[in-house]
């Protein structure tokens, strides 16, 4: 199966395209002017004095002639060129023809003014360049006239169209398994794809709408989109959104922001902003409502089965539940019996949570009152019941010791006693729950509670639960009034922590071996004060009256701040005692002022400044100052100055320099016995490094190292450098001379006028040497270490002594 997009915007898939043109165009572009390296490399190696007079038959202005050893070549009036090397044969007619074959594969290549033709292996790429180019590779075909239509074919399928901007035409087709998918593209904006068993599949019109079969349609200007997938379905219309999940069995449906709802096998949320909000999952069922309630009743009944047994499912609510009841009776028996066999047990016991509900019960029975304060249901042969804040106390029918129930169909009066249990619930006046660990009493439902518990002997009341609330325990204690204060304290054998919260302020104080603490913060207005110490060290103290006033004092400086502005601060200090001193008395703290500010003024005691135009630092030794974008430092041993780098002076015991933009404009540097710098712009004096120059160009420039040494005089009319490598000289910046000499190899070159007056020139080979003018085409003069020379005049005539002895004059031995 094709892969589908999810969305497919119309200029995502004409950029593909492009993309997909202009690569068969590069490609084609490249295979123009096809070259092979490993072909025309061997063409390219050199050939010189008597190699070259061995090798050729005939070398002259005219033309060459080369023959040997599987190598022939022609070469005539400096446009024709005919190679036959063993890699492969060439012709070239410049500019008209070019061509080459390899001799090794199948790789050949054949250029006839701007047509081409290129055959590599089992692909043939031609063109007429660079209008149009057609071919084929092993699989497929292809077909471009630029920029006009474009076409290519190959066994999964085919493509063509008409790539001018804005997109005329394009079609495309894919061969899958058993299928062919289409797509068409018309005018860039409408789009369709068609597929040969299923039709029509997806189709667009930019920016109108997409639709694509058993997926999505999408109106971008109604803002409205729908996916219609088999497992999963979505709506979207501006704020309106749904999704249903069938997989997940998951549904969504939202009105932003006012109505959203949601519903899976595990939670239930829906709202209506701000009325209320509802929230239920298979333990618990939250309700938070602004109106108090939002149905006046309600009613439901429903079939449900399980294992083959039919049962008929009853809920009433009154008052969103303020009275509510539930039950379910087993009106079909089917194949197997359901049992509820979730905890064997059936003594009476507490427990934090429902062990059954109706879904896993035959017959089931359940009340609730005052929006679930109180509960009692009945599944099968086990009974519930709870009275907030105590547990639910759970027994079965068939256990020995007696519940009192008064009335038995919905109690309002409940007595178990036992020696490690006791439950009592007299509604609404009284209730009461005592175990072996714990003893709760409330009255008058949840207006007054208290509680008692043996693990850390805690003792707890609260008065219109959850608002008012006092407990004391060995390790805690605390009380509350919500929302308006909320207190809690905790110990242990190293310390304490307590904390006070109102709405508008916070309140924290924290005691260990390590560290004393005390917080206080009043919002919004930030008035803030903190108070800490750590083991061995001062106590600091911090308090903020946002933005006006901040003081922070400890043991060794104080720091006071008004407006921001006015800012001062003291360190206090013990003076060290001297040996001879008596130090029978501890001595006195002495406060010395740190600093002092009064915007834009600042003062310390080694500093004083005038925001932001001047800074100064200064102590026993050193001045430092930034005034008016000047910069002075000075000390003992000297200087520094420095005005945006215009101008920069520094001076030590062993170095004075004067400069401006960092050397580029002028310096000056001057040790004890010498001048080391002296320059403006690039001329002047410099020998600071292991270079010593002297330039006054144009007119001279020298340099002088340990390994170079160079001369320049004029305007380039002569030029000398000796290194350690190489020597080379200029004259008239090598127009009129230039020469250049190897030293490792004693290899040289000089020319006279670029060698139109006179060249020599050498190679490593043989003591191969060189002489002549124009380049040799007025006389050349070549000599070897084996005896060979050669003398010619004008490329015509020609005289050559061979290694062997042989004399030649224009080629013919004599």
């Amino acid at each position: 199966m094709k892969k589908k997009f999810y969305m497919r915007p119309s200029f995502y898939l004409h950029s593909l395209y492009l993309c997909f043109v202009l690569g068969h165009l590069f490609l084609v572009m490249s295979l123009s002017s096809k070259t092979w390296s490993d072909l025309e490399n061997e063409q390219e190696v050199k050939i010189y004095g008597s190699e070259r007079s061995a090798k050729f038959k005939a070398s002259n202005i005219f033309y060459d002639i080369e023959d040997w050893n599987d190598h022939y070549s022609v070469r005539a009036l400096g446009i024709y060129r005919y190679y036959d090397y063993p890699l492969s044969k060439s012709k070239t007619l410049f500019p008209f023809y070019y061509h080459i074959q390899s001799k090794k594969d199948n790789r050949e290549y054949k250029r006839i003014i701007n047509v081409n033709v290129t055959k590599e292996n089992d692909s043939v790429h031609k063109s007429f360049f660079p209008f149009v180019f057609w071919g084929n590779r092993s699989n497929s075909t292809y077909l471009i006239t630029i920029p006009f239509f474009f076409q290519n074919n190959s066994e999964n399928g085919n493509s063509f169209g008409f790539p001018i901007l804005p997109l005329i035409y394009y079609k495309h087709r894919e061969k899958l398994s058993d299928t062919n998918d289409h797509y068409t593209r018309f005018l860039t904006l409408l789009h369709y794809e068609t597929n040969e068993k299923r039709g029509l599949t997806d189709v667009s019109f930019t920016p109108i709408f997409y639709y694509s079969k058993e997926n999505y349609l999408f109106l971008p200007l109604l803002l409205y989109y729908q996916d219609f997938r088999s497992a999963t379905q979505k709506y979207w219309m501006g704020p309106l959104y749904y999704s249903k999940d069938q997989t997940k069995e998951e549904r969504l449906f939202v009105f932003f922001p006012f109505v959203g709802s949601y519903v899976s096998p595990k939670k239930e949320i829906d709202f209506i902003f701000p009325v209320y909000l509802n929230i239920k999952d298979t333990e618990e069922d939250y309700h938070i409502n602004l109106f108090w309630y939002t149905k006046v009743h309600s009613a439901n009944v429903n079939l449900a089965t399980n294992d083959g047994n039919v049962y008929l499912d009853y809920d009433f609510g009154l008052f969103y539940n303020l009275v509510g009841i539930s039950k379910r009776s087993k009106i079909l028996i089917g194949s197997s019996q359901k049992r509820n066999d979730l905890n064997n047990s059936t003594k009476p016991e507490l427990k934090k949570k429902r062990e059954f509900n109706r879904e896993n019960s035959d017959q089931y029975s359940g009340y609730q009152l005052l929006f679930g304060i109180f509960s009692y249901e009945k599944a099968d042969t086990k009974k519930h019941i709870r009275l907030l804040p105590f547990a639910w106390f759970t027994w079965d029918e068939s256990s020995e010791d007696k519940v009192v129930l008064i009335p038995p169909f919905f109690p309002i009066w409940l007595s178990y006693v036992s020696d490690d249990l006791e439950y009592k619930i007299i509604f609404p006046l009284y209730g009461k729950q005592k175990d072996k660990t714990s003893e709760i009493q409330s009255y008058l439902i949840s207006g007054y509670i208290k509680e008692e518990y043996k693990l850390d002997n805690r003792v707890e009341r609260s008065y219109f639960w959850p608002f008012v609330n006092v407990y004391e325990s060995d390790i805690n204690s605390g009380h509350r009034v919500l929302p308006f204060y909320v207190y809690n304290y905790t110990k242990n054998e190293k310390g304490f922590k307590s904390n006070a919260y109102t709405l508008i302020s916070n309140y924290k104080k924290v005691s260990n071996p390590n560290y004393e603490g005390k917080e206080f913060l009043i919002w919004p207005v930030w008035i803030s004060y903190h108070s800490y110490s750590f083991k061995n060290e001062d106590t600091k103290t911090t308090f903020w009256l946002t933005p006006f006033f901040y003081r922070r004092v400890s043991d060794s400086s104080s720091r006071t701040n008004i407006f921001w502005f006015i800012d001062w601060e003291f360190e206090s200090y013990k003076p060290i005692l001297a040996k001879n001193q008596n130090d029978t008395s501890p001595p006195i703290r002495k406060e010395t002022l740190s600093h002092f500010l009064i915007f834009p003024f600042y003062y310390s005691e080694s500093s004083f400044s005038i925001l932001p135009v001047s800074f100064n630092f200064w102590n026993q030794e050193e001045f430092t100052t930034f005034t008016l974008l000047n910069y002075y430092h000075s000390k003992k041993e000297g200087h520094y100055y420095n005005f945006l780098y215009l101008i920069e002076s520094e001076n030590s015991s062993t170095n004075y320099q004067l400069r401006s933009l960092w050397d580029y404009l002028f310096s000056f540097q001057k040790k004890p016995k010498e001048i080391e710098r002296l320059t403006l712009l690039w001329l002047g004096y410099d020998n600071t490094s292991d270079k010593k120059t002297i330039n006054f160009f144009p007119l001279v420039r020298t340099t002088e190292s340990l390994e170079e040494t160079s001369k320049l005089y004029g305007p380039f009319l002569y030029y000398q450098s000796i290194s350690e490598e190489e020597i080379t000289k200029l004259a008239l910046a090598g127009i009129g001379y230039y020469h250049n000499q190897t030293k490792s190899d004693n290899q040289y070159s000089t020319y006279v006028l670029l060698g139109v007056l006179y060249q020599e020139k050498t190679e490593l080979e043989r003591g191969f040497v060189k002489r002549g003018s124009l380049w040799g085409w007025l006389w050349e003069y070549q000599t070897e270490d084996n005896g060979y020379e050669k003398f010619s005049i004008l490329k015509l005539f020609s005289y050559s002594k061979e290694t062997d002895g042989t004399k030649k004059i224009l080629g013919i031995s004599i």
